[in-house]
């Protein structure tokens, strides 16, 4: 009897050893590829924004601080020198109407999974003869443009003209944590994917609306099968159809592109993927991807 109960306290104690093991066994964390880029002003390209020295500068050190925190970082500068080469673009030519394009094909080629974007303000003390630079940091998903974490770094006041060492201490009191809400981010959307607007919209003439048959079945209804099965994780919300109108809320798409584990995907992916559908059901349409990724259909 007590031979047994020695043996089976052996084989408790291999058990547990061994489901502690695999507790404590680490999984691996897939760190986001991050580009750090200045906020420009409304109207001006981000090509004649960033050739600004000082601009140039504060990107340096705010890179400087998140390598020093083991930050994943695609710079900004060479990422901008690639794109000015493979597309034949001057600086001169940088300011002009296409200054969002600009910004977000430098983005997409870059292959960057999240942008933050800074802005500097520069306070002076005039009683205590210092200075100071608070910075706003905005973090976005460059397949969607969410926004998805920010933050305000208020530099400690310091009697030194040297902007640069001012930026150094402003952004080392944040780092840590504002990448530590990035990467938890990152993780939730590996997971379940990340959000996209989709509003459909029938034209005042249009030979088609909601309630339309198709093979005996109304068009709204096909668009809600179509997304039930094309949605990540068969995730999204419809807010209800009328007649010449549906939207389609929080449709999640994977983060990842699932033909190209190394490009994202994007609202223009699902747009593409969405636009062969309604052809092959002989919907005429035009499309439009808007601000804040919003995907908008009108149906012709």
């Amino acid at each position: 009897m007590n031979l047994y109960r020695v043996i089976v306290l052996i084989l408790l104690i291999g058990i547990n050893n061994t489901i502690i093991g695999q507790e404590t066994k680490k999984v691996p964390t897939i760190k986001p590829k991050i580009m750090v880029i200045p906020k420009t002003p409304e109207g001006v390209s981000i090509i004649e924004y960033s050739q600004n020295l000082n601009i140039q500068s504060a990107i340096t050190k705010i890179n400087d601080v998140l390598l020093s925190k083991e930050a994943n970082l695609i710079s900004f500068n060479q990422s901008l020198k690639e794109f000015k080469q493979n597309n034949n673009i001057n600086i001169e030519s940088g300011n002009s109407k296409s200054a969002t394009d600009y910004k977000s094909k430098i983005l997409q080629q870059s292959k960057a999974d999240i942008y933050i974007e800074f802005k500097t303000e520069l306070i002076t003390h005039k009683e205590r003869n210092a200075k100071s630079i608070n910075i706003i940091l905005d973090a976005y998903q460059v397949g969607t443009s969410n926004i998805i974490a920010n933050k305000i770094a208020f530099g400690p006041m310091f009697q030194t003209e040297d902007v640069n060492q001012l930026i150094t201490l402003a952004i080392e009191k944040v780092a840590e944590e504002f990448l530590n809400q990035l990467q938890q981010k990152f993780d939730d959307l590996l997971i379940n994917g990340q959000s996209v607007f989709v509003e459909f919209t029938c034209a005042n003439e249009s030979k088609f609306n909601l309630d339309s048959e198709i093979n005996g079945t109304m068009l709204s209804e096909l668009l809600n099968e179509w997304f039930e099965k094309n949605a990540y994780n068969g995730v999204f919300n419809n807010q209800g159809a009328s007649t010449l109108q549906n939207i389609f809320s929080d449709v999640r798409i994977p983060l990842k592109n699932p033909n190209n584990p190394n490009a994202n995907y994007t609202g223009q992916n699902l747009a593409i993927e969405l636009s062969k559908y309604l052809k092959s059901i002989g919907v005429p349409f035009k499309r439009e991807i808007s601000t804040n990724n919003k995907i908008l259909i009108t149906i012709l």
